[in-house]
């Protein structure tokens, strides 16, 4: 194969991956289910004569041992690319997680750990499917999930209460109530419920649901939730909302949040300014605000500096207004030059360089913001 040309960054930006988890009994053992995302910005792609290319390794040990791997070469594929993974043969109690993600085609890999959860159950006879959250994946903090479950009831059992507990790193229980119970199909109760996240910090927590008969847990699952920002991208407060957007607002647009008068006028400011920014009015997505959360996701988690917030940063609007870079050269340490890093976009055509000039990871841009600002505007109308 003959790569002619490359479209994705260099430098994996990060995958994530999820987990569900079946109990341990008193003679038998637990399971998980590890599923690995992979967005389209975490692989070089290549052309060929067959199309556009991806080929990617993943590796994934549990405690260190019981070594998994999948690798695959796909064409044209859509994203993101999933990958299930199953442990089996584990015992109650907590167990690390370590998946790595490399891509065969630049090199680069990526490795990230996660404490998982076999819970243990007291019934020997009862079984169940793993609990499933809706969406999976990450939620932001202002959103809500749907937990649904299903447990299969022996013979002459009564159907069982079904729980739920959200519990975070430290195991704080954060949230924690009774699921609903469908049994209008024999020898099976479907529960659900719907669990908003509201004042939650972002971070990684842990839904557990049990069934019980008394004080007794006949049944459980356990499954990974990751929770982000829930940025103020509405105007409740308009001075936080006018920093996140200032890098794509135009100043009469900053003008009219500012003028606008209680939460009422703010929020349908705003409402108006993602409108106009839609790509496909026509469905329930914005796809530019979706793809605009998850670049203030970024900005905060790798261009925060001490007492400077990502999005004040240079690197952090650059990023605001562009998005991911095609290529990422990092050159932290090249004798007799300053720490610096370069960034290139291929449409429109722009390179970027930052320096740190004190060796801080301050990294402020070479070029003038007239370049930046010709390429951001050159950009079809509000494409991603």
């Amino acid at each position: 194969m003959t790569p002619t040309a490359i479209l994705a960054t260099l430098a994996l930006t990060g995958f994530s991956f999820s987990w569900s988890s079946l109990p341990a009994g008193s003679d038998t053992t637990g399971s998980v289910e590890v599923t690995v995302l992979i967005p389209e910005a975490d692989l070089l792609a290549v052309s060929s004569d067959s199309g556009f290319t991806v080929f990617y390794e993943i590796t994934a040990t549990i405690n260190g041992e019981g070594f998994l791997r999948r690798s695959n070469r796909i064409t044209d594929g859509s994203f993101p690319i999933s990958e299930l993974l199953i442990f089996n043969s584990l015992e109650s109690g907590s167990h690390t997680v370590a998946v790595t993600l490399k891509d065969l085609e630049s090199g680069a890999a990526i490795r990230q750990e996660e404490e998982i959860f076999i819970d243990t159950s007291n019934g020997s006879l009862w079984s169940s499917g793993g609990v499933r959250i809706t969406p999976d994946g990450f939620v932001r903090a202002n959103g809500y999930v749907t937990l649904s479950w299903n447990v299969y009831i022996p013979e002459t059992e009564e159907v069982p209460s079904g729980a739920y507990a959200l519990l975070d790193r430290a195991t704080d229980v954060v949230r924690e109530g009774w699921l609903s119970a469908d049994h209008s199909v024999e020898g099976v109760v479907y529960y659900s419920v719907d669990v908003a996240l509201n004042g939650l910090e972002k971070g990684r927590y842990r839904f557990t649901v049990a069934a019980l008969q008394g004080a007794d847990v006949v049944a459980s699952s356990s499954t990974s939730l990751g929770v982000l920002e829930a940025w103020d991208i509405w105007g409740d407060d308009s001075d936080e909302t006018m920093s996140l957007i200032r890098p794509i607002a135009t100043g009469h647009e900053l003008r009219e949040l500012e003028r606008a008068g209680g939460i009422g006028d703010r929020n349908s400011v705003m409402a108006d300014f993602w409108t106009k920014r839609d790509p496909n009015p026509a469905t329930r997505e914005n796809e530019y605000l979706d793809d605009y959360l998850l670049r203030l996701d970024r900005i905060s988690r790798d261009f925060t500096t001490t007492g400077i917030r990502g999005i004040n940063t240079d690197r952090g609007v650059i990023y605001a207004k562009m998005g991911e870079p095609d290529i990422i050269q990092d050159f932290p340490f090249e004798l007799g030059y300053r720490p610096y890093v370069i960034w290139d976009y291929f449409t429109p055509f722009l390179t970027i360089t930052f320096v740190d000039r004190d060796g801080y990871g301050f990294y402020e841009m070479v070029e003038g913001w007239d370049v930046v600002d010709r390429a951001f505007n050159s950009r079809e109308e509000w494409s991603l």
